[in-house]
């Protein structure tokens, strides 16, 4: 009763109108983080690899440097059914040898007194919202298991139809803009994006993922690059009081590739997942299975599968493909013919202040002209592991642990990165 108690309120906050613009623009919600962070990277070969075919590459060596970040954003209350957010973030390298901040920090400012430095537009849109459809028009970061970009563009869902969501995505272009990485945005051919999906829920509660059942299609593609289709299945269960919880995820999309355009992979491929996973109380496991194509998980990638930090760590350990960082799992992405086996944890202790994640993979591939040369039967084993800890209500320290070892035809991999972030 106290849960369902506070998801009222919560929803009253959220949807709360306003029928004067002035009181929704003053019943906003701020955002504002400033965080000291810092970056080790230490690998067996220096190089590039390949994110994807628009030029998002990922520059590897031996190196580090200091950053200084400031986020601020501002989301104003629903006047009526409009809201409005725009955000901000800046980044200065406090030190950094070889510009090795410019792996993670595209410098578009050219600042040559100050050094290297950057600021982007953050999350930045205009909001409808009537209690069953929403759209968003502008640079926001949409919630899927296929995202983990923000995108420019058009964003439509619709949950009149009883246990039926029906949802659908434009995306001129995309990019990142967050403590970890700021990015130039890159746009998606002469057309865009486009993603539409349905999702019918079968059973259980449509807000909790851990007492759900849903089957989701959907179609994913750029004309003339490439077409995508896919389909995923969710089933979970609360038992022993809602104190343990069990489910069961299966998913399988295939990609069809214009091997006329650049910007396609040179052979079609597909995407097959699946994972069990369950928890008690504050502790959740899952362990899981991944197997691509000819060609890694080829144009499937374009808008960064797996985990979606950007979107929130909580629903993205419940709803990734991949279970590694943003900045790994370089051999599942783009190894082809790629088998992953892995087991990933979250774990929350001393009511939310201290927040820990650690996943440890193996897998097993090709190389290509995107990662790994012409090497057959490579190796690679992956251990991610995260650790947040809140000092204050408002003072935090965060840190991430990436490590490739026993690696056979691709260089292994180190890399640590945090900081300290003040949020108020």
């Amino acid at each position: 009763m106290r849960l369902f108690i506070i998801f009222i309120c919560c929803s009253y906050f959220m949807f709360a109108q306003y029928k004067t613009l002035d009181s929704a623009l003053l019943n906003g919600m701020k955002q504002v983080d400033i965080i000291l962070y810092g970056n080790y990277m230490a690998s067996s070969a220096a190089g590039n690899y390949t994110n994807n075919l628009y030029g998002s590459n990922k520059q590897i060596g031996n190196g580090g440097y200091i950053n200084a970040s400031v986020g601020l954003g501002y989301t104003t209350g629903f006047y009526y059914n409009l809201r409005l957010a725009i955000s901000f973030r800046a980044t200065q390298a406090l030190f950094n040898p070889n510009h090795f901040a410019r792996k993670d920090f595209f410098p578009n400012t050219g600042n040559e007194v100050l050094g290297d430095s950057s600021i982007a537009l953050g999350e930045t849109f205009l909001e409808y919202f009537d209690g069953d459809t929403a759209i968003k028009v502008g640079r926001f970061q949409p919630i899927s298991e296929w995202i983990n970009y923000l995108t420019d563009g058009i964003w439509f869902r619709n949950g009149s139809l009883r246990n039926l969501v029906i949802e659908a995505l434009w995306a001129y272009d995309y990019g990142r803009v967050s403590y970890y990485e700021i990015s130039n945005f890159k746009r998606l051919d002469t057309t865009g994006l486009f993603n539409v999906g349905v999702r019918y829920f079968v059973d259980g509660d449509q807000k909790n993922y851990k007492n759900s059942a849903y089957v989701n299609a959907f179609s994913m593609f750029i004309p003339s690059v490439f077409t995508g289709i896919g389909v995923r299945a969710h089933w979970a269960s609360n038992f022993h009081g809602r104190v343990w919880w069990i489910g069961l995820d299966l998913g399988f999309a295939g990609s069809i590739e214009d091997h006329r355009n650049i910007h396609a992979f040179s052979n079609n491929t597909f995407l097959f997942d699946t994972k069990i996973i369950g928890g008690y109380r504050n502790i959740d496991v899952m362990v899981g299975y991944l197997a691509n194509g000819d060609s890694g998980m080829g144009s499937l990638g374009i808008l960064g599968v797996g985990n979606g930090t950007q979107a929130g760590f909580s629903h993205a350990f419940y709803h990734n493909i991949q279970p590694f960082f943003v900045w790994g799992g370089r051999a599942i992405k783009m190894g082809k013919n790629a088998h992953l086996i892995y087991i990933a944890s979250k774990m929350s202790f001393f009511e939310n202040k201290l927040n820990a994640y650690i996943a440890y993979g193996a897998t097993f591939f090709n190389g290509s002209r995107y990662y790994g040369g012409n090497t057959q039967n490579i190796s690679q084993n992956e251990l991610n592991a995260m650790i947040e800890f809140g000092i204050t209500r408002t003072l935090s320290v965060i840190a991430h642990i990436s490590s490739t070892h026993a690696g056979r035809g691709v260089p292994n991999i180190f890399e640590l990165n945090g900081g300290v972030r003040f949020m108020f």
